[in-house]
């Protein structure tokens, strides 16, 4: 409902009845228009135009316990795939990950992650467990915005 003044009194309009709301481009980020059309007695129209913003980008993540052999370490490199590693989810836009920190920096050298979020352990880490900080992008896309969150890995060599 909608009240309008008229010199000293005042109507209260009932929608449907009175007018009629329409809207245009308004279910996606960007320019939309609104428009108030007058029906019966009220007549003529009015358009305005808003901007929808883009939404917080709803990711959300987890980190598992990854685990590594001591003994294949020893001989080679050892990779772990992301969905073993991470769970993302809700998020908009393309995923990618990246390398922060590891607790201890002399074991930095040992580890890398790649933009799918797949870990390599380099050989010659010896047993224990290892903190690693991973910043965790989704893109966002038309109607939400980047976000960015940086999680926390356990990798146990054992």
């Amino acid at each position: 409902m909608k009240t309008i003044v008229h010199g000293c009194r005042s109507t209260t309009l009932k929608a449907s009845t009175d007018y009629t709301v329409s809207y245009k481009n308004n279910t996606n980020a960007g320019k939309a228009t609104v428009t108030i059309t007058g029906k019966g007695k009220y007549n003529g129209s009015v358009t305005k135009t808003f901007t929808i913003q883009k939404a917080a980008n709803p990711m959300t993540m987890k980190t598992k316990a990854a685990k590594i052999k001591y003994s294949k370490l020893k001989k080679k490199k050892q990779t772990i795939k992301a969905k073993k590693a991470f769970k993302v989810s809700k998020a908009q836009g393309s995923v990618t990950y990246k390398l922060a920190s590891v607790k201890k920096a002399k074991f930095k050298k040992y580890f890398k992650v790649s933009k799918s979020g797949k870990i390599t352990v380099k050989k010659g880490l010896k047993k224990g467990t290892y903190k690693l900080k991973v910043k965790v992008t989704a893109a966002g896309n038309a109607n939400y915005l980047p976000a960015t969150k940086t999680v926390t890995l356990k990798i146990k060599v054992k």
